[in-house]
């Protein structure tokens, strides 16, 4: 199985995938500005992992307050298909997001037999 990493660079492209492969998406998040990704996920995927991650080489505690980070999401791909991942940067009161992306996931199944 294959580790997939996609970045807000790669919005609006194909990624092809196997059934088992994850997905790992990270997008830029200042979490003091009260922006958070919300996602819009099909059912063929299982997140495994949704954590706000600092900027590298920050280490916990140090760095100035309201620095920015990495939003990572991981997922499990779980059934064949076209899927769309969507991703929306919004505030929670808020009911238009500031900004979205999409990512589209081409799977196949390697299991199946060939037809």
């Amino acid at each position: 199985m294959a580790q997939i990493r996609l970045a807000q660079a790669d919005s609006g492209e194909t990624a092809r995938l196997h059934v088992g492969d994850t997905v790992e998406l990270r997008l830029p998040e200042v979490r003091a500005s009260g922006y958070r990704w919300r996602w819009r996920l099909p059912e063929a995927v299982r997140v495994v992992a949704d954590e706000h991650a600092r900027s590298r080489g920050v280490a916990h505690g140090e760095g100035p307050p309201g620095e920015g980070g990495v939003r990572r999401l991981a997922l499990d791909v779980v059934e064949p298909g076209r899927h769309l991942l969507r991703a929306e940067l919004a505030r929670p009161w808020e009911a238009e997001p500031r900004r979205s992306v999409t990512f589209v996931l081409s799977v196949t199944d390697v299991t199946a037999p060939n037809e």
